[in-house]
């Protein structure tokens, strides 16, 4: 699928440039100043503003946060193909260092020592604590980040990590911009660090549940719009044509984008499970664990499957019968939104314990404490086709594949009634 728009560009020195590619429907590369040779810039005559642009911001490459504003970028771009787009991790555009610095210690943390995670997230003390050390990381006068505004110059930006909604929400009151911002929460139950006071943001969430939670935080009712969490608009296309499960049933394990749900030790009890199925495991960027399963591939029992990471998730996920993985945000509104029962393991403190409270209690997951359950609830499952149904039937009232198109849909034409507004403001 190639982009019809081809004045996203790269910014070197202070310039707007253009780039032709080819851009899949799974990618969403973010944009960043490097010296690159072939960039050229634009004549005059292509500067003029003639179409919408927005800006579209997440926290860490091939994370949940990236994939909710690439299936947004790829919904704007099907309904409105003019459109220019700008994807990017503003953490890392901005602030380089603190961005590497931070996800070593979030990974750090979750990984050794998540009681500590889960102490400090969302939690109204630590909120206070650190209201100065984020002041001065989100205070929106980065040179790159004025860089980029002042070259891009967006008419919207789109947030769906809380962090890029605070420094643009810094940048606007500081230049007395009147910037529609549009922050987009990707788990079931948004966070305290969300709140972010301003005159022209609104908020996307999953559920009714969740726009009470924005509105005990300070939010206003009217402010937040109930959508769903995106996921890309190409789910929607291929539940219509791939339904089927050949080849017999399914398991389809995902520790999500860093491989971290899925162990060595879970296949194999995975593996005991006495039911017949092809086990499909989606490592992410785990390639300690991928070599590990390859390593061992030939002690299973089932047939299995190793996959690094992918990007056509939706073709594994149609095919499968049950998904064990994390539940994170994006993982877990890709699998209702195909009618897939979920099994979650070791959901991290904080978003992912909210999201499986969210799904058990919809009856589209079950969740698992221990290794061990996976054996005879997947054996369970799989031998009993009623409860299989009945999962698959909660799991589909729960998603919302159309989110994604929802929001898009609302952004712009938000913008097609600022445009009018301000024309009709000029014309007084």
């Amino acid at each position: 699928m190639r982009r019809r728009n081809s004045s996203i560009g790269r910014i070197e020195r202070g310039k707007w440039v253009s780039k032709r590619w080819r851009q899949g429907p799974w990618s969403g590369r973010p944009t960043r100043p490097t010296n690159w040779p072939g960039a050229r810039p634009i004549p005059r005559r292509r500067l003029r503003r003639l179409v919408a642009r927005i800006l579209i911001c997440y926290l860490v490459r091939h994370s949940g946060h990236h994939s909710a504003a690439c299936a947004v970028e790829s919904a704007l771009h099907k309904l409105d193909p003019t459109v220019e787009t700008l994807c990017v991790d503003l953490l890392e555009y901005s602030h380089p260092k603190w961005s590497a610095i931070l996800q070593k210690t979030y990974m750090v943390t979750i990984r050794r020592t998540p009681e500590v995670w889960e102490a400090l997230y969302d939690n109204s003390f630590f909120e206070y604590l650190t209201r100065k050390i984020r002041g001065l990381i989100q205070r929106g006068n980065s040179k790159p980040l004025v860089q980029l505004m002042e070259t891009f110059r967006p008419d919207a930006a789109i947030c769906t990590q809380a962090h890029p909604l605070a420094v643009l929400n810094a940048y606007a009151e500081r230049r007395n911009l009147e910037l529609p911002l549009w922050g987009v929460v990707t788990d079931f139950i948004p966070h305290r660090f969300w709140v972010s006071k301003g005159p022209r943001i609104e908020y996307v969430v999953a559920d009714e549940a969740a726009a009470e939670r924005l509105v005990w935080l300070g939010i206003e009712r009217k402010s937040t719009h109930v959508m769903g969490i995106p996921i890309h608009p190409g789910f929607v296309a291929e539940r219509k044509t791939r339904i089927s499960r050949e080849d017999g049933p399914r398991v389809l394990v995902m520790g999500g984008s860093r491989g971290l749900g899925a162990r060595l030790r879970t296949i194999r009890q995975l593996d005991r499970s006495v039911q017949d199925f092809t086990i499909d495991v989606v490592t992410g960027t785990n390639r300690r664990l991928r070599t590990k399963l390859i390593r061992h591939r030939n002690s299973f029992r089932h047939p299995i499957r190793i996959r690094g990471y992918v990007k056509d998730v939706v073709a594994l996920m149609h095919r499968a019968s049950v998904l064990i993985s994390k539940p994170g945000g994006l993982t877990a509104a890709e699998a209702a939104s195909v009618g897939l029962p979920m099994l979650l393991i070791r959901p991290l403190p904080g978003q992912e314990q909210g999201n499986t409270d969210v799904l058990v209690r919809h009856g589209a997951a079950v969740h698992l404490a221990h290794d061990r359950d996976i054996n005879p609830v997947v054996t369970t499952l799989l031998g009993n086709k009623e409860l299989l149904t009945m999962m698959r039937e909660r799991a589909l009232a729960l998603g919302k594949p159309h989110a994604a198109l929802d929001i898009a849909r609302h952004v712009l034409a938000s913008l097609e009634l600022r445009t009018k507004e301000l024309v009709g403001a000029a014309h007084v």
